[in-house]
C-alpha cells in the first residue's frame, strides 16, 4: 500500500467515525440490563438488536448484547454479538437455539494478555454441559494453525441441532492477522462449510464490533468479487455500522481489508487448504453428522 492509500484510507475511516451513532440503546441501558453488557460505551441499538423469547415476566430477559448485521446474502445475515460473559452465556445460547443458528464464529481468545475476553461457553471435554435448558456436547474437534473447527450437539427438550463452531485463534485485539491473508484463508474454510442458506451466522470477538466486522466484510468481498469487479469497502462498513456499534474498530482493521484483498486479487499463497495438525473425534463419525441435517 502506498502513502497515498494509507492517506485516502484516514480520511475514509475518518469519514466513519459517526455513522450510526445518534440511534437509540434504549435497551440496553436498562438498570436491569447494564450488568449484562461486557464494555459500558459498546451497546446494541434497539432497531437492530436480537430479541430473545421473554421469560415470564422477568425483566429483560428478552436482552442480549447483540444486532444483526447485513451479509453479502441477507440484510440480517449475522447475529454480531459480544464475547459471552460467565452470566450471559445461558443467554448466548438461547439466542443460538432461538435465531436456528447453525454456526458459531469466534475470533479472540478467551484470555489475551493475562485479560478476559471471553467466557469460555462451550464444554472442556466431550460431555454434554447444560447452559439453562440447552445441553451442549463437542463431537468432534480439528485444529489448525491458527483456528479449530468444531461441531456441537446442542439439545433442547426432544429436539437436537449441529452447530458447527469456527475459533480464529491467532488475531490480536485492536490489531490485525499477521500476515492477513491468513484472515481470507479462514473465511474461505468457514464458507466451504457454511452454504449461503445457512443463516442466521452468530460471530463474536469480545466486544463485538472490530475483529468481528472486519470478518463479516472480508466475507462479503470474498464473495462479490466472484460475480462482480467492483467492491465498495467503505459501503459495506457504512452499512454495517447503522446496524452496530463500531463495526471494523480501527483504521489498521480497515486498511487490514484492502490488504486482504490486495493478496486474493494478486493470488498470494490462497488456493491451498491449511494442514491439519490435531482432531479428536468425539461420540459421532462424519456420517453420524451428516444425517443430523448439516
Amino acid at each position: 500500500m502506498s502513502a497515498d492509500s494509507d492517506f485516502r484510507f484516514s480520511e475514509e475511516f475518518e469519514e466513519l467515525k459517526h455513522v450510526g451513532r445518534d440511534q437509540p440503546c434504549t435497551f440496553a441501558d436498562l438498570p436491569c440490563n447494564r450488568p449484562k453488557n461486557r464494555f459500558t460505551n459498546i451497546l446494541p441499538y434497539d432497531h437492530s438488536r436480537f430479541k430473545l423469547q421473554p421469560v415470564d415476566d422477568e425483566e429483560g430477559s428478552d436482552y442480549i448484547n447483540a444486532n444483526y448485521v447485513p451479509g453479502y446474502n441477507s440484510p440480517r445475515e449475522f447475529l454480531v454479538t459480544q464475547g459471552p460473559l460467565h452470566s450471559t452465556r445461558d443467554d448466548f445460547w438461547r439466542m443460538v437455539w432461538e435465531s436456528n443458528s447453525r454456526a458459531i464464529i469466534m475470533l479472540t481468545r478467551c484470555v489475551e494478555k493475562g485479560r478476559e475476553k471471553c467466557d469460555h461457553y462451550w464444554p472442556y471435554d466431550t460431555m454434554p454441559a447444560y447452559y439453562g435448558d440447552i445441553s451442549v456436547q463437542i463431537l468432534n474437534e480439528s485444529r489448525y494453525p491458527d483456528w479449530n473447527i468444531s461441531e456441537f450437539m446442542v439439545c433442547r427438550g426432544e429436539q437436537q441441532r449441529v452447530v458447527r463452531h469456527f475459533h480464529f485463534t491467532t488475531w490480536p485485539d485492536f490489531g490485525v492477522p499477521n500476515p492477513p491473508h491468513t484472515l481470507v484463508r479462514f473465511v474461505r474454510a468457514f464458507r466451504e462449510r457454511v452454504p449461503p442458506d445457512q443463516r442466521p451466522i452468530v460471530v463474536h470477538c469480545s466486544a463485538g464490533v472490530g475483529r468481528s466486522g472486519t470478518f463479516i466484510c472480508l466475507d462479503r468481498i470474498l464473495q462479490q468479487i466472484l460475480v462482480c469487479d467492483y467492491v465498495d469497502i467503505f459501503g459495506i462498513v457504512y452499512a454495517m455500522r447503522k446496524e452496530r456499534v463500531w463495526m471494523v474498530q480501527t483504521e489498521q482493521q480497515y486498511i487490514c481489508i484492502h490488504q486482504c484483498l490486495l493478496a486474493v486479487l494478486e493470488g498470494k499463497d490462497l488456493s491451498g487448504s491449511s494442514r491439519e495438525i490435531h482432531e479428536n473425534q468425539g461420540f459421532e463419525d462424519d456420517e453420524g453428522i451428516a444425517e443430523s441435517g448439516m
